[in-house]
């Protein structure tokens, strides 16, 4: 095959209406500033030709307004929704560091690859999930040749998409305390796909 090169835009959503929480799965929307916030974001790209998006509310709405108004192909992926904090979801840090229950939401963010939320989603399996989408998603690049993309997800989607693309240990601390990023962060992906169709992603700065 010819080889080829395209872009992958990782778009993280904006500032919610519910401030100083644990998000997560809950599904909370964007305040006004957010949505301001992705609008101002998204103003440069002008050569995107798809959107993908998580299906929560604070990614979802912004991304059906942009396909509507770019008239892009939209796809919803429950792949790229957050991490599952279970029982901690949608409470207030402040609430959550008080809480004497076992484990804590100290012990998860002290070893989040040992320690589980209750009733959450364990840290290998949302590496996991975001991972195989990953793989998907560029074995979808190679063989259509479409691009670039828009990917509008979270935080936590983000940082563990930036772990795998650096290639940096699965069971590391690194992909969680080295990234921050913030709201409507847009970070640029080049992805080469060379004569056997395999991808060689790189982040541009």
């Amino acid at each position: 095959m010819k080889p080829f090169t395209t872009k992958v835009y990782f778009l993280r959503h904006g500032e919610l209406e519910q401030q100083n929480v644990l998000a997560g799965r809950s599904d909370f929307e964007l305040s006004k500033k957010g949505v301001q916030q992705l609008e101002d974001a998204v103003a440069g790209l002008n050569d995107i030709t798809t959107i993908n998006s998580s299906p929560l509310k604070r990614c979802k709405l912004f991304a059906q307004q942009l396909a509507n108004t770019r008239q892009l192909p939209l796809n919803i992926d429950s792949a790229i929704a957050e991490y599952d904090f279970g029982d901690w979801d949608g409470q207030s840090y402040e609430v959550l560091w008080q809480q004497g229950s076992s484990p804590t939401i100290g012990d998860f963010w002290q070893k989040p690859w040992q320690i589980t939320p209750p009733n959450g989603e364990s840290m290998n399996a949302f590496y996991s999930r975001v991972e195989t989408w990953w793989q998907q998603f560029l074995m979808m690049i190679s063989a259509q040749n479409t691009g670039p993309h828009l990917v509008i997800t979270h935080a936590g989607v983000i940082k563990q998409l930036l772990a795998i693309v650096c290639q940096l240990p699965r069971e590391s601390l690194i992909s969680q305390n080295v990234f921050s990023i913030s709201y409507a962060a847009l970070i640029c992906v080049d992805v080469y796909i060379d004569e056997q169709g395999e991808a060689w992603p790189k982040i541009v700065f």
